[in-house]
């Protein structure tokens, strides 16, 4: 009786902390949520629009876009668009006298997932520096959009961002730029993995072995449980004894990252002949450690802007499953890049 009574209880126990989890979403279950709505609700793909070109040659383009116009309240935050798809204000196609404009370049980072566009580190940047009254008003224009590449990127400077007369170029380089954004449209276009040979079985441990095991008929304690999962030691345990874990070597690494070192050569060569200053911003986690120096040869203006792991004991993700900046983690990452331009006098004076 006792061991059934144990059960009992268990079982008990594992139900409020269902419905605790979902009612009151301690740990971020929301995210998926809102990136569907995200995906489904706020982006164009290249291949709705026709005539769509042959998938070859649709790969190799500007393959999704922000719809124009936005409005959108996305649960946790609201994504608004102007009519050039990008986050943010109206911006005049001719660039007025006495502004100072800046393009950003990135994917869900220098986006902003999961906070209001005041709260961003590029929005903060523009309303701060123009509140202080300078003789020269910044504006900053967010052609980030989650999962973008170096190559979507290239697109985004091309389409959109040069023909905007920029001042400065500034791209948040993450590990998103190694992992081809094309993979992505070409399964969801296919229904199969481009590259079936890449697909890695990371080996489960305990917990997220429990995590799966509960997934059917508890998912949000299943979620909580899987938070304690060690993944960069089970990814190590997929690689040759001694090995480290390189992003640019694992899985879609060894193609994505020539990819990305080829569109930033185009990207730094773009800037180079609209004569506009382009600074490379590090957030790589885990750290793509041939960056800086790919950078420092090429001729690529490289600062790092990362968090420490000091700053993690800060609270500066907006949850547990979202590991996105929250308005903390944006103040954080306006600070450092207040210290990259003002050391490299790249602000107007």
């Amino acid at each position: 009786m006792a061991g059934i009574a144990l059960l009992l209880g268990l079982a008990l126990a594992l139900t409020i902390a269902e419905f605790v989890l979902r009612t009151f979403d301690p740990i971020g279950l929301r995210y998926e949520t809102e990136f569907t709505a995200y995906r489904t609700q706020a982006v164009h793909f290249a291949f709705e629009r026709p005539p769509v070109p042959p998938l070859a040659d649709l790969l190799e383009g500007h393959l999704y876009r922000h719809k124009p116009g936005l409005d959108l309240s996305l649960g946790s935050f609201h994504l608004r668009t102007n009519s050039l798809g990008c986050r943010g204000p109206e911006v005049a196609p001719e660039k007025p006298a006495g502004v100072f404009r800046i393009v950003l370049l990135g994917d869900s980072v220098a986006f902003g997932w999961g906070v209001n566009d005041e709260v961003t580190f590029a929005r903060r940047l523009e309303t701060e520096w123009n509140a202080a009254s300078p003789a020269r008003r910044l504006e900053v224009i967010n052609t980030a959009h989650p999962m973008y590449d170096t190559n979507q990127e290239e697109a985004a400077l091309r389409e959109v961002g040069l023909p905007l007369q920029p001042d400065l170029v500034l791209l948040v380089y993450v590990v998103n730029d190694v992992e081809p954004t094309r993979d992505v449209v070409e399964e969801l276009l296919t229904g199969k993995p481009p590259h079936p040979e890449e697909e890695v079985v990371v080996p489960d441990d305990f917990w997220s072995w429990a995590e799966n095991a509960m997934k059917p008929l508890l998912p949000a304690v299943g979620k909580l449980v899987g938070l304690r999962t060690d993944l960069e030691a089970r990814v190590l345990r997929t690689l040759p004894p001694g090995a480290s874990y390189e992003p640019e070597k694992f899985k879609k690494g060894p193609r994505g990252w020539p990819r990305s070192q080829a569109a930033l050569l185009r990207i730094r060569d773009l800037c180079a002949a609209a004569k506009v200053p382009f600074l490379l911003l590090d957030h790589t986690l885990p750290r793509i450690a041939p960056l800086r120096e790919f950078c420092r040869t090429n001729g690529i203006d490289y600062a790092e802007l990362r968090f420490s792991p000091a700053d993690h004991e800060l609270g500066i993700l907006n949850s547990a499953l979202d590991t996105h900046a929250n308005a903390r983690g944006h103040e954080l990452l306006l600070q450092r890049l207040r210290q990259a331009l003002d050391e490299r006098k790249l602000l107007p004076r």
